[in-house]
């Protein structure tokens, strides 16, 4: 790697970053197609940039060689209930020159994490394009690990499941509040069971319950509902997303899923996605996105099982205060 310098950057850079991030965009889209959408263009790029500079507290790092851009790191500084006092680095807050070794990348973050630390904050998000394997490598040569896979299907390549439950499968009416409400303890027993541990507070699942239950209000949402004996055995939410550079101009996205734990591997899931597919192939979307924890070993077997192909990872570092009795 030849030697850069590294300095803060601002709204004055955007013009060379937007060049790095149309490329890094260009060589994604060369593996996954679907990428090359109207968000594609300089103009969006350059509003994207400009918007995490001036609407969020954003704290960022940039390569330089022969004064010239040749890479960058940017995150945001972000507080909620659940991650604390963290860093967001969006799709958008990281590219280098096509020309640079992972090594760069490396190099940012040891200077941007400096300023990070310095803002108290100890954990690390970043979403990690893997159209190029040379982020996906450095990141995870920096002890971040994977917590969210963020996936794409083309509708063209699905093909539907043989062997499938008999359960009957229909859209739901606003008549299905209580059973949607029913259902909401799916989702988070499953975060809450080995290997995922990630248990829902006591008054966050009562927040979950009630969301569950006005999806049926939201005129929006495509949801389908797996039924027998007059009994929901589980269900998928649909949901209309506008395009960016991580979703296709032509997509939907499966918001939520999920089946009873005692109906695994009896073919319900399978019936569901079969009918979803078909159900979003007739309403004109070509593409259905959906993310899933990683840790979750139903959700990372059955979604690539139905086609879903990563594009992006949702990488954590946390950063360990105490180290054998002393402080740093």
């Amino acid at each position: 790697m030849k030697i850069c310098e590294f300095r803060p950057i601002g709204i004055g850079d955007i013009p060379a970053m937007v060049d790095l991030l149309v490329c890094r965009q260009n060589l994604e889209s060369k593996v996954f197609p679907f990428l090359k959408n109207s968000c594609l263009n300089t103009k969006h790029i350059t509003d994207l940039l400009e918007k995490l500079f001036v609407n969020s507290k954003a704290i960022g790092i940039g390569a330089f060689a022969n004064d010239q851009l040749v890479g960058y790191i940017i995150g945001k500084i972000m507080i909620d209930n659940g991650r604390g006092r963290h860093i967001w680095v969006p799709y958008e807050g990281i590219a280098i020159r096509m020309d640079q070794p992972s090594e760069l990348i490396r190099n940012l973050y040891a200077n941007v994490s400096i300023l990070w630390l310095e803002q108290g904050c100890f954990s690390h998000y970043t979403l990690v394009p893997l159209g190029n394997q040379v982020y996906y490598e450095a990141f995870l040569q920096l002890s971040f690990f994977i917590q969210q896979v963020h996936a794409i299907m083309n509708i063209e390549d699905y093909k539907p499941f043989e062997k499938v439950s008999d359960a009957d499968i229909r859209l739901a009416n606003k008549k299905d509040s209580e059973a949607m409400g029913r259902m909401s303890s799916i989702i988070h027993s499953h975060q809450n069971s080995a290997p995922v541990f990630e248990p829902a507070l006591p008054e966050v699942v009562v927040q979950i319950k009630e969301g569950y239950k006005r999806l049926v209000e939201d005129d929006e949402a495509m949801i389908i509902i797996a039924e027998k004996d007059m009994k929901e055995l589980g269900f998928q939410v649909y949901e209309p997303i506008t395009s960016d550079l991580m979703a296709p101009d032509d997509g939907v996205e499966l918001s939520i899923a999920g089946i009873y734990p005692s109906l695994m591997r009896s073919g319900v899931g399978k019936k569901l996605m079969n009918v979803g597919s078909r159900v979003v192939k007739e309403k004109g979307y070509n593409n259905i996105i959906t993310d899933w924890r990683i840790t979750n070993l139903a959700s990372s077997t059955f979604w690539p099982k139905c086609g879903f192909k990563p594009i992006a990872y949702r990488m954590v570092r946390y950063i360990d205060l105490v180290r054998k009795g002393e402080k740093y």
